[in-house]
């Protein structure tokens, strides 16, 4: 944990973040202004298409094409001609009226000039991404409780109600598939017997690394602790999470740090990113061990981080990355005080 703030404030909402394709800038500018919310709702941010948890897209634009497949033509001079194979969508999905291909009858659409329609379509996004949400308030929760976990086995408990097991000996973690965050919040967290690290078959399974890092991916709280503004930041492995949840500007970053380690103001100068894009995507790294400010820890050696490390050994497997550590062009349709002691 940083010393900058706590994690997980009870009731803290995650960022959710959401990608626009078709639209124009004024119908962009009036969409964007449209996302601001009653506090205690998830707060949506426009973010990358390839990187978003839903999508809006501009139903005037759309086309069938014989395949099955939708084309959405451009709303901005900077935007490409969209390929859509709606069978392999892995997100919410909502078609701003009017759609005007007759071949397509969306699940879910809205009035882009109608501000009851969007906040309608919100709270449907914030439904379909409710295990999403769920997996944020464990995150913030295991990353406040880290100083105290020991490793071993928790089970984490909201009346009566088994929500998340978490095993630190085997680096694996399974999430009850409706388990609400309100509930998360107020659960107990007990340690169990080895034995007992079984995951229950109908949980969905993430890893304790995951979870950390869909909660610092999605809190606007500084994650990154100072040291790494000033020190030396060394890369130690690719971080275990799924290679569609590394954005653009993260491929960038662990292209450049496991070519050579670099300070914060380097790292700038070498990628050109703005800052609060490093400082965003150096939290991320942080909570997954992939940096450090330690060279002894960096790669190749890899040795394990203390105690907040140590607690979720195992739980970093091989990565396709760590072949091939390049930073591939933009991929529109691609389908998270102590992890270690002071340097």
């Amino acid at each position: 944990m940083t010393d900058e703030s706590s994690a997980g404030a009870a009731g803290e909402q995650p960022v959710l973040w959401l990608g626009m394709a078709g639209f124009g800038p004024r119908e962009r500018a009036v969409l964007d202004a449209s996302l601001a919310r009653p506090e205690g709702l998830p707060r949506w941010r426009v973010g990358a298409f390839g990187d978003a948890d839903a999508w809006w897209v501009n139903g005037s634009k759309v086309r069938t094409t014989p395949e099955g497949n939708l084309k959405v033509s451009p709303g901005l001079p900077t935007e490409h001609t969209l390929n859509l194979n709606l069978g392999e969508v892995d997100r919410p999905i909502a078609f701003a009226l009017p759609v005007v291909s007759d071949d397509l009858e969306p699940r879910c659409t809205f009035d882009p000039v109608s501000e009851p329609s969007i906040a309608a379509v919100l709270s449907q996004f914030d439904h379909w991404l409710l295990l999403l949400r769920a997996q944020f308030v464990l995150g913030a929760q295991l990353i406040e409780r880290t100083p105290q976990l020991q490793r071993g086995v928790y089970h984490v408990s909201h009346a009566g109600r088994l929500l998340a097991v978490l095993d630190f000996e085997q680096g694996r973690a399974a999430l009850a598939p409706r388990a609400q965050p309100v509930d998360l919040w107020a659960a107990e967290w007990l340690k169990r017997p080895t034995g007992a690290h079984d995951l229950p078959e109908s949980f969905v399974p993430i890893t304790p690394v995951q979870l950390s890092w869909t909660y610092v991916r999605r809190t606007e709280r500084g994650m990154l602790p100072p040291r790494y503004r000033t020190h030396t930041i060394h890369y130690r492995h690719v971080p275990g999470v799924p290679l569609r949840w590394l954005t653009d500007s993260l491929l960038v970053m662990l292209r450049e740090l496991s070519a050579g380690p670099g300070s914060m103001e380097a790292l700038q100068r070498r990628t050109a990113l703005p800052q609060a894009t490093i400082e965003h995507d150096l939290s991320c790294l942080y909570y997954a061990y992939a940096i450090t400010t330690t060279a002894a820890r960096a790669s190749p050696s890899m040795a394990s981080e203390p105690e907040f490390d140590s607690i979720f050994r195992g739980a970093v497997p091989p990565h396709p990355m760590d072949a091939d550590r390049t930073a591939p062009a933009r991929f529109e349709h691609r389908r998270p005080p102590r992890p270690e002691d002071p340097a």
